[in-house]
């Protein structure tokens, strides 16, 4: 039997999300700190401010040269990887006759969801394969080179330039339900929640066993970057009143792939070092 998606598992990969806004506040709190230290140089006797002036002339060229603005904006930018991910994915695609919706702002793609799966069943009919088959094909072409595969020997060819401080931390393949209850005395199925689970799983299977490349993806904790998930019916794919009409309950039978973002901590870490280094410079106009 499968098991279901658990809320806490969830909330887990959600938080590896926040790290955009973490950074957001990072940001706006260095920046205040840089302002209040501009301030109190403004305020020091001329004398002060000569003895100072090497140290400051010395973190003013780091700011300059290093483009502090810039640098902190891309580390804050997770999101806009995920888009740019997204938007490559849905043109290759759109190249291969395929028309996916996609959310930015969620980190979601979702598959044309008419006639991916017949009602009740988690195997996809043969226009639902050719359709995962396709996307199979984008996935392979589009992860590797926001994964770890990127620093391999022989990295991808053709991988767009990209924001060096997020990566690639998961690639969910979603199952989802009609409303309709699903119940089954026995079988494989229970309930939607087994249901949608093994929609996803059967989706999962199929892109790993047309592309291998898949298997081996990984994030940069080395946990495999694919994963499943199921949620019954809880979230429609559309805002229509009635869920039981059939071309409704058509648009919820579908696949969609949630990515999520996380920092690359090598990258971040480095870049605040330096940043710390610098600051030591000037330390003592605070003390």
């Amino acid at each position: 039997m499968f098991r279901r998606s658990l809320p806490t598992a969830q909330a887990g990969e959600e938080r590896k999300d926040l790290f955009g806004p973490v950074a957001d506040l990072m940001v706006g709190v260095i920046f205040i700190f840089i302002i209040l230290l501009i301030g109190l140089a403004l305020h020091l006797q001329p004398e002060e401010l000569a003895k100072e002036n090497n140290s400051l002339k010395a973190f003013a060229r780091y700011v300059r040269d290093q483009q502090i603005n810039g640098l902190f904006k891309r580390i804050a930018a997770a999101n806009e990887t995920r888009a740019q991910m997204l938007k490559d994915m849905q043109d290759r695609l759109k190249d291969r006759g395929i028309e996916v919706t996609i959310d930015p702002t969620n980190g979601t793609l979702k598959l044309p969801a008419g006639g991916l799966f017949l009602p009740g069943q988690a195997e996809p009919t043969p226009q639902g394969r050719e359709t995962i088959r396709k996307l199979g094909e984008v996935l392979t072409a589009t992860l590797p080179c926001y994964t770890n595969v990127r620093a391999a020997d022989h990295p991808p060819a053709g991988c767009p330039e990209i924001n060096v401080y997020s990566t690639l931390s998961s690639a969910y393949i979603e199952g989802h339900t009609d409303v309709v209850p699903f119940s089954a005395s026995s079988g494989r199925f229970r309930d939607n929640w087994d249901l949608s689970a093994g929609r996803a799983i059967e989706t999962f299977k199929l892109l790993r066993e047309t592309n291998p490349l898949l298997r081996d993806l990984r994030n940069q904790d080395g946990d495999a970057l694919l994963g499943v998930s199921g949620y019954a019916e809880t979230r429609p794919a559309t805002h229509a009143e009635d869920r039981y009409q059939e071309s409704v309950r058509d648009l919820d039978r579908r696949i969609e792939v949630r990515l999520t973002m996380t920092a690359n901590e090598a990258a971040v870490g480095e870049a605040l070092k330096e940043l710390s280094r610098q600051l030591e410079v000037v330390n003592d106009l605070i003390r």
